[in-house]
């Protein structure tokens, strides 16, 4: 069975994250939140993709925080399964709201919803 989930999984960057989940015991149909990091230069920029992603259905947006180097980021999570067409079809709509904005997505994590012996976060 594990076999076959990890052959379905498609070869590209969101794959080969979420087959390294399946392969440490994960079972990617458990939803959690999955968290998607948008960064952006300006301050304003980072507000404006805020408001507007605020408007989506299912989401939960962080106000934007920024960091040493002075890049802005916000993230943006969803609570759901974590299956590659779900995941790459959002990160997709948010990437394309983010340049809208001047942004760029900077990856998603999630935690592992196995079990309790699993603390570590996956990343892309």
């Amino acid at each position: 069975m594990k076999s076959l989930q990890l052959a379905m999984i498609p070869d590209d960057e969101n794959g080969d994250v979420l087959r390294a989940m399946v392969e440490d015991g994960d079972d990617l149909t458990i939803p959690r939140d999955i968290d998607f990091h948008l960064v952006f230069g300006e301050n304003d920029a980072s507000r404006a993709f805020t408001d507007a992603a605020n408007r989506l259905p299912d989401l939960l947006v962080t106000a934007p925080a920024v960091d040493e180097e002075g890049i802005w980021q916000v993230v943006v999570t969803r609570h759901m399964a974590a299956k590659h067409a779900d995941i790459t079809k959002l990160e997709h709509d948010l990437t394309v709201l983010a340049e809208s904005f001047g942004g760029y997505p900077d990856g998603w994590e999630c935690s592992r919803a196995a079990g309790p012996e699993l603390e570590d976060d996956a990343d892309a």
